[in-house]
């Protein structure tokens, strides 16, 4: 490890973690905390804790720190006390135990905001997610803002990717709820997460400080029934959506802007649904 370039701590270290150290692996130290990381990839350095236990965490980043904290929690199962485990006991955990002066890097998720009838929402937005999730995530957020270290909250829509292709297989088996035609679908690839998060950290390293929070989703919101049936399109099965009627129902779901993101000089690799999924269909095909 060379401890002449700036280090960064990847806590949960799953997908998007390991995706964002592909990125960063020529300019930074990386390290990677989970419970099992021994199937990390060889350019992150293995640290062992289960963020859940206060003791485990405070053993494993004793004596340590570093430049960038970057934390990607999954509570691995949908349920309120798993969720209040793991983001609000688990970054709780991870915060007491940091040393020096980290930058952090949280990431949320849309789910904070409860707006429901098409409406626009951006970092200005009112984010009172009224599923639990959406509370969760938000009382983390402020967890982390309230830490004393400087920090910036990223919140992602829906990801998609490889190893996250549950809606091609709900088109291709036909299996899509049309009562939710209607629903703004707002997705962001796993590969444009790991880029703005990239980006985030490059620009603390270059000396700008980032916003305190994104909303990082694609520029091209669509309602699902558009979605599915492009995707029917692309994979030759039938249309799930054959009733146009869909299109007098009202609007149901957010539509995110990212426009923070864009005027700070991101780019998306994806910058659609459309040109995401191209990819990933043609990498599944090549399998």
């Amino acid at each position: 490890m060379n401890s002449a370039l700036p280090s960064v701590l990847l806590a949960g270290c799953g997908d998007i973690a390991q995706r964002l150290a592909l990125l960063l692996q020529d300019a930074y130290c990386l390290t990677g905390l989970r419970r099992h990381p021994e199937q990390l990839p060889p350019v992150i350095a293995p640290l062992t804790a289960d963020l859940c236990d206060s003791h485990a965490v405070s053993g494993a980043l004793e004596g340590l720190s570093y430049d960038y904290v970057v934390i990607t929690l999954t509570p691995g199962e949908r349920s309120e006390a798993r969720y209040r485990q793991v983001y609000i006991e688990g970054t709780r955990n991870l915060l007491a135990a940091l040393q020096g002066h980290p930058r952090l890097v949280f990431v949320s998720s849309t789910s904070v905001y409860e707006q429901d009838h098409g409406e626009v929402v951006d970092e200005s937005s009112p984010a009172t997610g009224s599923g639990f999730s959406g509370r969760i995530l938000r009382e983390a957020e402020d967890i982390v803002a309230s830490s004393g270290f400087a920090s910036s909250c990223v919140r992602f829509s829906g990801i998609y990717g490889p190893g996250r292709e549950r809606l091609l297989r709900l088109v291709r088996e036909g299996r899509v709820d049309i009562n939710n035609a209607a629903q703004w679908s707002n997705r962001i690839h796993a590969d444009d997460c790991a880029r703005v998060l990239a980006f985030l950290i490059e620009r603390w390293q270059a000396g700008i400080a980032p916003s305190p929070c994104y909303v990082a989703s694609d520029n091209r919101p669509t309602q699902l029934g558009d979605v599915w049936q492009w995707l029917a399109n692309q994979m030759a099965v039938a249309n799930p959506v054959v009733d146009s009627d869909w299109r007098m129902q009202p609007a149901k779901g957010k539509r995110c802007a990212n426009d923070l993101l864009q005027r700070e000089g991101f780019n998306f690799l994806y910058p659609d649904f459309q040109e995401g999924y191209l990819q990933l269909l043609s990498s599944m095909t090549k399998l």
